[in-house]
């Protein structure tokens, strides 16, 4: 197990370890059955590449497969410390295709003590990144930090 996270001992500025993740069409493809979105754009490289999206020809994934990854750095470093996400929130700018290696980072915004200790949280802006540094999507993750 972990070592318990101590809200007094964490700094603003304080940023999660990357995580990266490489895209693949069958990483796809499973989130769309997972999600039951079957839009042919993320599942059918044919139809894909007739539609031309932006001039790629490519499927692409879903945005929520994007959030599921920005969730996922957060709770693997405040859940086994004791904590949890209380919220998460995030926004697309970019296209997410197969191929990409994603890039996903976490950094502590903000810092908010709270007269009950098991009350207090942090936010964190997250962030996902492909390639060459090209910011896909970004957003914002709230945790509560009980000690």
């Amino acid at each position: 197990m972990a070592d318990k996270i101590s809200f007094d001992e964490i700094n603003l500025g304080f940023e999660l370890p990357m995580q990266s993740k490489s895209i693949t069409q069958e990483k796809i493809t499973k989130n769309a059955e997972a999600s039951l979105d079957y839009n042919p754009i993320h599942i059918d490289p044919e139809y894909a590449k007739k539609i031309n999206l932006l001039g790629k020809g490519t499927t692409i994934a879903h945005g929520m497969m994007t959030l599921s990854f920005m969730g996922k750095i957060v709770t693997d470093w405040v859940y086994p410390g004791g904590g949890f996400m209380k919220s998460l929130e995030g926004k697309f700018f970019h296209p997410v295709r197969p191929n990409d290696e994603l890039k996903v980072y976490a950094k502590i915004i903000e810092k908010h003590p709270r007269p009950k200790k098991e009350e207090n949280f942090l936010v964190l802006d997250v962030w996902c990144e492909i390639n060459d540094g090209i910011k896909v999507s970004a957003g914002t993750a709230a945790v509560i930090i009980p000690n």
